[in-house]
């Protein structure tokens, strides 16, 4: 990080899978993981990224069984010591459910995605401004045009270079 503005990085399931699988794109999403110092998750997105873990082992054959369990071990680990740290909004609470059905209702968002943008407009840094504002990364182009038109910091991993 060069920008001189402490910062946190929220990571998506699309995003994820980049830092512990090899597929396009990795290799950048990658190093700029291991170079920010504030990133998470959300609980829901560390459950959507076990999922496309084991889907690219059982049914896409793209990870062997050792690869697979190396990284549901290693996303784990990292999901468990920033859960102490970093709380999320109650994903079940009636006012993020209302707001998550408004967004869906208003756009071509799912609830998943939803729920994602709202676990950064509440969640525990979401008072940072400016360049300590946290960075929206995913690699889903959709929800990237989504989460930046709710006034979110967005790094859509596919089509731009990491945020200084």
């Amino acid at each position: 990080m060069t920008s001189g503005y402490a910062r946190t990085s929220f990571f998506d399931a699309s995003a994820l899978i980049k830092v512990y699988t090899d597929e396009p794109g990795s290799v950048v999403v990658q190093k700029y993981f291991q170079t920010e110092a504030t990133k998470y998750t959300s609980t829901f997105c560390f459950y959507e990224t076990l999922n496309v873990l084991k889907s690219k082992w059982k049914y896409q054959e793209k990870l062997t069984k050792e690869e697979y369990l190396k990284a549901c071990f290693a996303l784990a680990a990292w999901h468990s010591f920033n859960e102490r740290y970093i709380s999320n909004p109650e994903l079940t609470q009636l006012a993020v459910l209302t707001k998550a059905c408004e967004l869906v209702q208003t756009t071509d968002l799912d609830m998943s995605d939803a729920m994602q943008i709202i676990s950064v407009q509440t969640g525990y840094c979401s008072s940072f401004v400016e360049g300590s504002k946290t960075v929206f990364v995913t690699a889903d182009r959709r929800l990237a045009v989504h989460a930046s038109a709710q006034g979110l910091r967005v790094w859509n991993v596919l089509d731009e270079d990491p945020p200084q």
